[in-house]
């Protein structure tokens, strides 16, 4: 998954409606390794009164649920919110739904069980039609932001423009926020075309530290960086 969409679903919430108990609780864990929160529905009606509450920004939901199907339940959060990125699960091929689903935009419907390198994928889709829909400003503490769209690093309410490589280390550093990220790592990912010298990702960090005139950028030990 491109690491951009990585950030934007760590800051994202998913609202899974599930009548089936097992299923609603094993995918929860899955899809947290994605999201920073996810809510949980037994039926149609209690993910309504979810979403009403707590605006999620994903929508997973089975088709046929008891109090309030998935169908309906996808029109009423249309409604309010027609941008919500949507994903429909259920245990076979309704033809009818999919005549239906047409008109609703669904990111897509799919027949369980989801592979996790499927479910990837839909959240990586879901990831970039909220990327298209806002802005993602991320706050890095201190009176300083990162805006990813523009690619602006903000510190106490002055703009530094950084170059393409620089911008690549950060959003790197930022996909694993508050972990270590190794240097071999981190040079797998930003010289995977190019044959750089040892000292290129020194020299690197070194001048983005300077650039940013910040102490965003933390050394690990001789192991890696880390954004905290």
């Amino acid at each position: 998954m491109i690491e951009k969409y990585e950030i934007k679903l760590k800051k994202s919430s998913i609202l899974l409606a599930e009548d089936e108990d097992d299923v609603r609780n094993s995918f929860k864990k899955v899809l947290l390794l994605y999201v920073d929160k996810v809510y949980l529905a037994a039926d149609g009606q209690e993910a309504l009164e979810l979403y009403t509450e707590h605006k999620p920004d994903i929508l997973i939901t089975d088709l046929k649920m008891p109090k309030l199907n998935g169908l309906d339940l996808i029109k009423k959060i249309r409604e309010e919110n027609e941008e919500i990125p949507t994903i429909v699960t259920s245990a076979y091929t309704d033809q009818n739904f999919l005549l239906e689903s047409i008109k609703l935009s669904l990111v897509e419907y799919v027949v369980k069980p989801i592979r996790e390198a499927n479910l990837s994928q839909l959240l990586e889709r879901c990831a970039k039609i909220l990327s298209k829909n806002s802005k993602t400003i991320i706050n890095l503490g201190q009176n300083q932001f990162y805006d990813f769209d523009n690619k602006i690093f903000t510190c106490k309410g002055n703009n530094t423009l950084l170059t393409n490589k620089e911008i690549d280390l950060f959003e790197i550093l930022l996909a694993h926020r508050g972990n270590l990220v190794t240097k071999q790592d981190i040079e797998d990912k930003l010289y995977i075309y190019d044959e750089a010298p040892p000292s290129a990702l020194k020299n690197l960090v070194f001048k983005l530290r300077k650039k940013l005139d910040s102490e965003v950028i933390k050394s690990v030990s001789k192991l890696g960086y880390m954004i905290e």
